[in-house]
């Protein structure tokens, strides 16, 4: 109870100050793997994510000239050649030739800002579309880390069952050796042989399940392959700071909700709703406009001998005004719509704000039970380490066998795979509360104007 009204009292103060971002640098899992870091940065472009989100990033930036192209005057012309013949029963042929064109240019002149609200909702499509990228790539991110960690994990547990196999295999030369010196039956054989069988499968299954896992990393960055290399076979011990926690928390309780990327979207979309409405409301004013048109008629007329030419030039100018007085109910089913839609993801948003708290909260918890459960396999592996040393030493001295070495070295290999996947659950549960929380350090690997 102390411990929980503390933490509330470390909230409800830094929302009130509305402290400076907390320094988290340092603290993700690509500042202990330097593999991880390049891998981030070129997800941005060659992740199937990415390629996703700026494809509709495109189709919005596209879609914003659709919106705005009623500001501008539109300019139309045509043109047509001629020739015509008429004649009468026992009369005489008329030909009539001509070149006609004409050229027309119509410009809104006053339409109660409904043009221009048009344009703003095709100018808000392109932010929400780069909202929608950035949180596709901070997801991306974090998903990329946890699959990363999960790499050096099956990398481990591949050598691992490689050397259980070995283990079984040097086991069954003994057993074979006893076999053939008398002092054992073929069933204990059968046994032993049962055994690496077994082992070999689990290697087997080990190796194809680290594949696996290869080609579904590759596939989330776009990239064709991981240098094996550049897999670690250990995962650093992460530091844990529990005042740097409470700063993260406080520090999206205090002003990171309502910036959240989702949550932005949301409220561009409100925002819209707004200017739809706006729209809705004027579409049983009057709207005026303005024309001007030009036109040339070339006519050549052939009759009783003679020929006619003549050129008939025309210039029009006009503003005209147009009033629908009864839409049969469309405007009001309009700003009904609008107004519904609105309230929709008003109620959306507040939603995902205090859902996403209660989230980054439940996981800032979760971190504190991760870091405790770290602390005890660090403690579990440096006792299971100490006794492989001190059993390293009682083979030199002849105190000891080479088969209880390697028994014992195989209780350290599964310590260290227990202790790999406390860190990586640890360095997932704090990945995923610093970047929900808004502070994720990879966000700078995107253009700045996908986040402001």
């Amino acid at each position: 109870m102390r411990s929980t009204s503390t933490l509330l009292l470390v909230l409800f103060a830094a929302a009130s100050l509305r402290a400076e971002t907390p320094p988290v640098q340092g603290t993700l899992p690509e500042d202990y793997l330097p593999g991880l870091k390049p891998l981030l940065a070129v997800a941005v472009e060659r992740s199937p994510n990415t390629i996703l989100s700026s494809i509709n990033l495109a189709q919005q930036e596209a879609q914003r000239y659709v919106y705005a192209y009623v500001l501008w005057p539109s300019i139309a012309g045509n043109a047509s050649y001629g020739i015509n013949n008429d004649s009468v029963s026992g009369g005489t042929v008329s030909t009539e030739r001509g070149l006609f064109y004409n050229v027309g240019l119509n410009q809104p002149v006053f339409q109660w800002m409904a043009y221009k609200n048009n344009a703003e909702i095709g100018a808000l499509g392109v932010k929400i579309a780069q909202r929608q990228f950035a949180e596709a790539y901070r997801a991306l991110a974090v998903q990329i880390r946890e699959q990363y960690m999960y790499l050096i994990s099956k990398k481990i547990s591949l050598r691992n069952a490689h050397y259980r196999q070995k283990i079984s295999e040097e086991t069954l030369a003994a057993m074979q050796a006893k076999l053939e010196a008398g002092s054992a039956s073929q069933a204990d054989l059968q046994g032993y042989q049962i055994a690496l069988q077994q082992a070999q499968l689990d290697t087997d299954r080990s190796a194809e399940d680290y594949s696996y896992a290869k080609r579904v990393f590759t596939r989330l960055v776009g990239i064709d392959d991981v240098d094996e290399e550049s897999i670690p076979i250990e995962l650093p011990h992460p530091e844990y700071s529990s005042p740097l926690a409470d700063a993260v928390l406080a520090g999206f309780v205090a002003d990171g909700a309502e910036s959240a990327f989702q949550s932005e979207i949301y409220q561009m979309i409100v925002k819209q709703q707004d200017l739809n409405y706006a729209i809705a409301k004027v579409r049983l004013l009057p709207k005026i406009n303005a024309a001007v048109t030009y036109s040339l008629a070339d006519q050549t007329t052939a009759f009783g001998g003679q020929v006619s030419q003549v050129k008939v030039q025309t210039e029009a100018y006009s503003i005209a005004a147009n009033w629908t007085i009864f839409d049969g109910f469309l405007t009001r089913g309009s700003k009904l719509g609008a107004l519904a839609t609105k309230r929709y993801y008003e109620r959306t948003r507040q939603t995902f704000i205090d859902s996403t708290i209660d989230s980054v909260t439940y996981l800032r918890h979760q971190i504190g039970l991760s870091s405790r459960a770290l602390a005890l396999s660090e403690l579990h592996n440096s006792l299971i380490a100490a006794e492989v040393k001190r059993i390293t030493d009682d083979v030199k001295l002849g105190y000891a066998s080479q088969a209880t070495l390697e028994t014992s070295n195989m209780d350290l290999y599964v310590t260290e795979f227990d202790l790999t996947f406390a860190r990586t659950d640890y360095l997932s549960k704090w990945t995923e509360f610093v970047s929900t929380a808004g502070m994720d350090p990879a966000i700078s690997n995107i253009s700045a104007r996908y986040v402001r």
